[in-house]
């Protein structure tokens, strides 16, 4: 018995011992690849000089592919067509280039392809890789660094293309609308400081561009730009700022169209401010009214009197441009008055309402009105003519209810329509305990006027005010949440930022913020000085 008990024991420990072992040698998977892949061999090698050849293959040590490979490699200088790159989709321990275009002589070509070799399995990139070759002798090895910021925003954008165009007795500032630069660089999606290699000595014209379509051409509709104002010689120990911004597209009226019954749809680019459309057969339109509509490069033009006619001459006078258009008319609607509450109204901010048709006149003895406790308030009455807009100015208390009558008659409108109901608004204020306020003082500058604006995290202005001098300066009632500060340098003083101008030279006006995202809270005075230069 006692035998038998200690084989029994026996058997025992050897079948645990049995599952040890086999738990042990349960496969893991193995540490994740976190090496990227290697580069065993190119050829033609690279750095090679006197290059004659038309294919270069490339072969690592283990499968690699291809990822966003248009958007991150970069030749210099530009070649008219693009080298064919295989694989494409699928894995190789080979990438083969083959080269299609002409190359010029006693050139320098970089082939950057970012980071857009990776390994087939974990996608661990070869980081930066470039493959440097001249047709001649030399292999150009100059250096240029620089740095991109936006001249407005508080971040700079990523894949930001740089170009050099040499300046000599061809070029003109039009080549960046119509040719590729002698060098280009793009700065991918991590860097604001950027080292352009394999320059040839000579001098410079650098611009930048944040394109849609990466055909290093600069087409204002779409793309952000930037400039240094002075040519650059190579070498030099300098490091240039390229300040990125939108350039506003110059003025023009595109195209113009009928919506209703006397009113047009222009369409337009620029600042308009100045454009006059008459009707090309004279005494034909007695009335005429310009109005913008809201968030579009769009203008309504409003006419008098109703046409009987298949069709509308009008020329437009536009900076001293003269353009002439056809429109075709025909039956359509007329536009009928109706009002609209705006949402804006706070402490900060009147009272306001606009309409379906232009405004032309308030008549203040149908209006009325009244706080919570029925008691009428002087007022006062302004009127928008482009935005279409009228504003009731009364002053305004915490935490309370007003409401506004506008009775038969109160608007007229282009037309001569009035509003032929009563209409009634109702108007509220929170407490200012529920608001946050910012103290903002200026000191040292010398250049007035600026305008200092206070954004929301998305940059929307959320409140300005412009400054005339060193002080202290108020804004009060705002929505608790996060806010930046900025200061914009008004150089023309004309109350808002402008962006620059590549043809006309210009620099974008500055803008400088305080770096701190802030945060304010209900019924905090937050304060903060700024120093100027």
């Amino acid at each position: 018995m006692k035998k038998h008990l200690i084989h029994i024991l026996i058997l025992l420990l050897l079948a645990i011992t049995l599952v040890q072992c086999a738990k042990r040698g349960q496969p893991t998977g193995g540490p994740v690849d976190e090496t990227p892949p290697v580069i065993l061999r190119a050829y033609p090698d690279n750095y090679t000089r006197n290059f004659k050849n038309q294919i270069i293959e490339i072969q690592f040590d283990e499968f690699v592919k291809l990822k966003d490979l248009q958007k991150q490699l970069v030749i210099s200088p530009p070649l008219k067509t693009r080298p064919i790159i295989t694989p494409q989709g699928s894995p190789a321990k080979k990438i083969t280039i083959q080269i299609t275009d002409t190359l010029k002589d006693n050139t320098t070509y970089v082939l950057n392809f970012g980071q857009s070799i990776v390994d087939h399995n974990e996608e661990n990139p070869y980081p930066f890789y470039k493959y440097v070759f001249s047709t001649g002798k030399v292999i150009d090895s100059l250096t240029l660094k620089g740095k991109i910021s936006d001249a407005l925003q508080f971040e700079a954008d990523e894949f930001v293309n740089v170009l050099l165009y040499e300046f000599n007795e061809t070029y003109t500032d039009s080549i960046i609308y119509k040719e590729s630069p002698r060098y280009v660089l793009n700065t991918l999606d991590s860097l604001t400081t950027f080292t352009m290699e394999n320059l040839k000595e000579g001098t410079y014209k650098m611009v930048a561009l944040k394109e849609e379509n990466s055909d290093l051409r600069f087409d204002p509709l779409r793309d952000k730009m930037g400039f240094v104002s002075e040519t650059i010689k190579v070498p030099s120990d300098n490091v240039y700022e390229l300040k990125m911004y939108r350039q506003e597209l110059d003025p023009s009226i595109k195209k113009i169209t009928q919506e209703a019954q006397s009113k047009l749809y222009v369409g337009y680019t620029g600042n308009v401010k100045n454009l006059k459309i008459n009707s090309i057969e004279k005494n034909l339109i007695t009335q005429s009214r310009l109005t913008q509509l809201d968030k579009a490069d769009t203008l309504q033009y409003w006419y008098l009197p109703v046409l009987q006619q298949d069709s509308l001459m009008l020329s437009s006078i536009l900076n001293e441009e003269v353009q002439e258009f056809k429109v075709r008319l025909k039956e359509l609607k007329k536009d009928s008055l109706t009002l609209r509450k705006e949402n804006d109204f706070s402490l900060r901010n009147p009272a306001s309402f606009s309409a379906s048709t232009p405004i032309e006149e308030l008549d203040s003895g149908f209006i009325k009105l009244i706080d919570k406790d029925s008691i009428p308030l002087s007022f006062t009455t302004r009127l928008d003519r482009l935005k279409n807009r009228s504003y009731i100015d009364f002053e305004r208390k915490e935490e309370q209810r007003y409401h506004l009558r506008l009775f038969p008659g109160a608007v007229t409108d282009f037309y001569g329509e009035k509003n032929s109901d009563t209409l009634s608004y109702n108007f509220n204020t929170l407490k200012s305990t529920q608001l946050g306020n910012f103290s903002i003082t200026l000191k040292g500058g010398s250049s007035f006027p600026v305008i200092i604006q206070v954004t929301k995290k998305d940059l929307s202005v959320e409140a300005e005010v412009v400054a005339s001098e060193n002080g202290t300066y108020d804004i009060f009632y705002l929505n608790p949440g996060e806010y930046y500060i900025r200061v914009i340098y008004d150089t023309n003083a004309n109350g808002k930022y402008d962006p620059g101008n590549f043809l006309k030279g210009l620099q974008p006006e500055e803008v400088v913020y305080n770096p701190e995202l802030i945060k304010l809270q209900a019924n905090w005075d937050r304060n903060y000085t700024l120093n100027l230069k």
